[in-house]
C-alpha cells in the first residue's frame, strides 16, 4: 500500500480470499449464515454509532495507525467487497484483481488504483459507488410502501433508503425480499441504484401472510420489520433468512423501532424452537444486551423472574445438543442472580445438581464461582477458596488471585483494584485486566463502581500509548460501556464537553464503546 489508510484494504482480503480458498473444502457448512452472523452484527455495532468511521480512514500520523483496526475494517469491509463482487460479477471481479497484481507486483498501489482497472470492466460508475462505501461513514435504512387492491393483491410495491444520520447518501446493493405465504415462499431479486425502487415484479401477487426484507442477507442496512417479525422468523426454514432477520430486529429495536419488552417476549420464544448453532448465539447475546442495557431495572428484575426459570426448564429438557445447550447456560449464568438461581449455579459449581447433554469443564466452574461472588452468595468466599484450591494450572491460579480483588465482597477492596490500573504494570495481562473490570463494573455493582467512570476515561490516552491496538476500546466497553443510568450518561457528557479538541480516533473509540448508553436514555 502507498500509505497506511489502505491498511483495511490487506485485511479485507485476507479474509475474503481465505474464505474462498477454504470454504470449498466444507461443503457441509452453511457459509453463507457464517458470513452473516460472523460480520452483520459487529459491523453493526459500530456503524451505527456516532464514533462510526470510514472503511478507509485519512491517517496524517503513523504512530495512530494502530488505532484505525476495528470491526468496520474486520467486518463492514467484507460485507461491502461481497456487494461489489456481486454488481461487477465473480469472473470480472476476478480479472481485475489478476489484473491489479500484475500491474502492480513488487511495487506500491492503493485502492483507487484497483477500483480504476475494475471500473473499465462495468458500465457501473465505480468511482462513485466506492465514494459511498469505502470513503463514507455509516449505513442506509430502508422503507417500504407496500399497496393493496381490495386488501387481497398487491397493486405497488416501492421501496425507498436514505442515510442514518440524514445525508444526502445513496448505496447501490442488492439483495431480495420474500412474500411468504402457507405453503410457498416467492423471492423477488432487488438491485437498488437510486433513492427509490418500484418492486414491479410483486404486482398483482396475493397478499402474503409476511414479508420478510434482505432475505438472503446480502444487503446492508436497516430494513422494515412489523412489530410481530419475530414471530413471522421462527417459522422460516432458511437458516440465512431466519439469522439475518433477527439482526435486523435487533437494529430495529436500539433505533427505537421494535419495543423492548414485546421483543424480549418473542425472543424467548425463538429461544426455544432455535435449532441452529450460530443464530442461538446470536439469540442468547441480544436477550442478554437487551435485558442488562435497554430495561429498566424494574421491568428487568420482572424479566428476569420470568427468564430464568424459563431457561432452567430448557436446561433440564433432553434432545438439545451440547452446543445448543452451552448456550442456553451462558444466558442463564448471565441471569441466574436470584435467590433461587443463586442455589441452582451453586448446585452446578459443587456438582450436585446437573443438567442432560450440557458439558461443563474446568473453566465453566471457575466462572461459576466468581458468578456466585458477584451474586453476593453467602458462601462466596469458601466457594472462591475452594476454585482457587481445584486449579491446577499455575497460569490459571494465577489469574485468579489477580481477580479476587475485583470479586470482592467489600467495595472498598475493589476501588484500591481499580484505581491501582492507574500503573502501567498492573495492565500488563491485558485479558486479566478485562475481565477483571467487567467484574467490577457489573450492572449489579455499578451503585459503586459509576464513580470510578471518569478515571477509566481520563486512562484512555495512557492505554493506548502502552498497551495492545485493541485494548482501548475493549478498555472502555469493560468500564462504561457496560451502564445504562443517566448517571454515567452525564459523566459521558461531562467528558465530552470538556474535551473539545480531543484525540479524533481516541473520540470515536469512545462514542462506539458508549452507543449502548446513549440509546438507552433515548429509549427511556
Amino acid at each position: 500500500m502507498v500509505w497506511f489508510d489502505d491498511v483495511w484494504l490487506k485485511e479485507v482480503f485476507a479474509n475474503f480470499m481465505a474464505d474462498k480458498i477454504v470454504n470449498p473444502a466444507f461443503p457441509q457448512v452453511n457459509h453463507d449464515l457464517s458470513f452473516v452472523m460472523g460480520h452483520y452484527p459487529a459491523a453493526y455495532g459500530e456503524d451505527r454509532t456516532k464514533g462510526t468511521n470510514p472503511i478507509r480512514q485519512r491517517l496524517a500520523n503513523l504512530k495512530e495507525a494502530g488505532s484505525m483496526y476495528g470491526n468496520i475494517i474486520y467486518d463492514k469491509a467484507p460485507i461491502m467487497m461481497r456487494q461489489l463482487e456481486k454488481a461487477i460479477g465473480q469472473n470480472r471481479f476476478r480479472e481485475g484483481v489478476q489484473a491489479y497484481l500484475k500491474r502492480y507486483a513488487y511495487g506500491n498501489a492503493e485502492w483507487d488504483d484497483l477500483i480504476a482497472i475494475w471500473d473499465e470492466k462495468t458500465d457501473i460508475d465505480l468511482k462513485q459507488w466506492s465514494d459511498v462505501w469505502v470513503n463514507q461513514a455509516g449505513r442506509p435504512v430502508f422503507d417500504a410502501d407496500v399497496r393493496y387492491d381490495n386488501d387481497s393483491t398487491i397493486r405497488s410495491f416501492t421501496l425507498a433508503q436514505h442515510a442514518e444520520d440524514g445525508r444526502a447518501l445513496i448505496w447501490p446493493q442488492r439483495f431480495s425480499v420474500a412474500l411468504v405465504y402457507p405453503d410457498t415462499i416467492v423471492e423477488i431479486p432487488v438491485n437498488i441504484t437510486g433513492r427509490e425502487l418500484s418492486l414491479s415484479t410483486a404486482v398483482g401477487a396475493k397478499r402474503p401472510m409476511s414479508i420478510i426484507y434482505n432475505y438472503d442477507g446480502l444487503g446492508c442496512g436497516v430494513f422494515p420489520v412489523t412489530d410481530h417479525t419475530v414471530k413471522d422468523l421462527m417459522s422460516l426454514k432458511d437458516d440465512v433468512a431466519r439469522g439475518y432477520g433477527y439482526v435486523n430486529c435487533y437494529e430495529q429495536l436500539v433505533n427505537g423501532n421494535y419495543p423492548v419488552e414485546p421483543f424480549i417476549e418473542e425472543m424467548r420464544g425463538a429461544l426455544a424452537v432455535e435449532s441452529n448453532e450460530l443464530i442461538l448465539e446470536y439469540l442468547v447475546g441480544s436477550l442478554d444486551a437487551v435485558f442488562w442495557h435497554f430495561l429498566p431495572e424494574e421491568a428487568r428484575n420482572h424479566f428476569q423472574q420470568q427468564l430464568e426459570p424459563y431457561l432452567f426448564r430448557m436446561l433440564q429438557s433432553k434432545g438439545r445438543s451440547a452446543n445448543l445447550k452451552k448456550s442456553l447456560f451462558q444466558l442463564y449464568r448471565s441471569l441466574a442472580y436470584s435467590g433461587e438461581g443463586r442455589e441452582r449455579l451453586y448446585q452446578l459449581w459443587n456438582k450436585t445438581l446437573s443438567f442432560p447433554d450440557l458439558k461443563l469443564n474446568n473453566d465453566d466452574f471457575s466462572g461459576i464461582a466468581m458468578d456466585l461472588a458477584v451474586y453476593s452468595h453467602p458462601l462466596s468466599g469458601e466457594i472462591l477458596k475452594k476454585a482457587k484450591a481445584s486449579l491446577t494450572n499455575p497460569d490459571k491460579r494465577q489469574r485468579f488471585d489477580f481477580l479476587l480483588p475485583a470479586l470482592s465482597a467489600d467495595s472498598q477492596v475493589r476501588d484500591t483494584f481499580f484505581l491501582s490500573m492507574r500503573d502501567e504494570k498492573n495492565r500488563e495481562k491485558e485479558d486479566w485486566v478485562l475481565s477483571a473490570m467487567n467484574y467490577i463494573h457489573h450492572p449489579l455493582r455499578q451503585a459503586d463502581a459509576v464513580a470510578h467512570i471518569g478515571v477509566s476515561l481520563e486512562l484512555l490516552q495512557e492505554i493506548q500509548q502502552t498497551g495492545d491496538i485493541f485494548f482501548p476500546k475493549r478498555w472502555l466497553s469493560a468500564t462504561i460501556g457496560r451502564y445504562r443510568s443517566k448517571e454515567a450518561y452525564e459523566i459521558l457528557q461531562d467528558f465530552l464537553t470538556d474535551h473539545p479538541d480531543y484525540n479524533l480516533i481516541l473520540m470515536r473509540k469512545v462514542l462506539q464503546a458508549t452507543d449502548n448508553l446513549d440509546r438507552a436514555q433515548r429509549l427511556h
